[in-house]
């Protein structure tokens, strides 16, 4: 299927990256296509534009929904979430050659310390392990008792049976299990990478995107932590912590958000009072499809689906 075939007359797509590399060797780690190659998002820029796509900024998107205004037929917008490095020295100048505006919503505790997510950290202790000895085995919380791998299709099928359950899991602390898991494989937990995978823009490249006018920063938490998940007082700490440092760090307002994973189980009616007792206007989801622009009423800013590129 090709990306501009999500394009009509009556909808807004949304469309959700993480990263751009310029290449991706890695025999399991990005098996998710999380980081598209360069080329590849040329690719997806030329399809869109050629088809008669209409690039808006997530600001446009919220002002003209404000208004009850039309959207311009085969209307899309551009987005990244959490804060790859990538998302200025590789996607930038790519979107800039083409003029799309685009939103890049950062997880400012990533960002803070360079931190890699407890997904990213487990794929690459066993990239390394498969590398290494080939081959390794786990025991897991859930009941299946120890799951072994070896090769890339029983690795691959490992990883998605983790993301799977850990995303759905709010008693799991993701972190302390990507430390166990590592810690099972003999490894050393690493929370930090300087992979083009792994690395996090700094506050310095932050302003930068932020003083660019065919560029927005918005928020995506503060440790990337499922927001639903969280208790009173630590839902309200989460955001506050994050929104303070955009503002104080890169100059960004409270105006728009994204939330971490962005499943329907990861925010509730609570999550969206929080973000809106906060001055935030727009909130897009992660679940997969296109919105209704043709009628005034035809979505809500903080129900927002995004279609992911990968």
């Amino acid at each position: 299927m090709s990306w501009s075939e999500w394009l009509a007359r009556d909808t807004l797509v949304v469309y959700l990256f993480h990263g751009v590399v310029e290449e991706s060797p890695w025999r399991v780690r990005n098996y998710t296509r999380k980081h598209l190659e360069a080329r590849r998002f040329r690719s997806f820029l030329e399809d869109v534009l050629s088809a008669g796509g209409k690039p808006v900024s997530m600001e446009e998107v919220a002002r003209l929904r404000s208004a009850g205004e039309p959207y311009p037929a085969k209307v899309f917008a551009v987005t990244f979430d959490d804060g790859f490095e990538n998302n200025l020295s590789v996607a930038a100048p790519i979107l800039r050659e083409f003029g799309v505006p685009s939103t890049f919503y950062v997880s400012t505790g990533l960002v803070e310390r360079n931190l890699m997510s407890w997904i990213d950290r487990i794929e690459a202790v066993i990239e390394a392990v498969l590398e290494g000895k080939g081959e390794g085995s786990l025991d897991l919380p859930w009941g299946e008792g120890r799951v072994a791998f070896r090769g890339r299709e029983e690795t691959l099928r490992l990883l998605d049976l983790l993301r799977k359950r850990v995303k759905a899991d709010a008693s799991l602390d993701a972190d302390a299990f990507a430390d166990g898991v590592a810690r099972q494989l003999g490894r050393e937990p690493v929370r930090e990478g300087r992979s083009p995978l792994d690395l996090k823009l700094s506050w310095g490249q932050v302003r930068e995107l932020a003083s660019d006018p065919l560029f927005l920063v918005g928020g995506h938490s503060h440790k990337h932590s499922i927001l639903s998940f969280l208790p009173p007082g630590e839902l309200e700490d989460e955001i506050d912590l994050s929104l303070r440092l955009l503002k104080e760090k890169a100059g960004v307002g409270a105006d728009h958000y994204s939330y971490p994973e962005g499943l329907e189980h990861c925010f509730n009616d609570r999550v969206i009072a929080a973000l809106k007792e906060r001055g935030v206007r727009c909130c897009p989801t992660a679940i997969t499809g296109v919105n209704p622009a043709a009628e005034a009423g035809g979505f809500d800013l903080f129900h927002l689906r995004r279609v992911p590129v990968l």
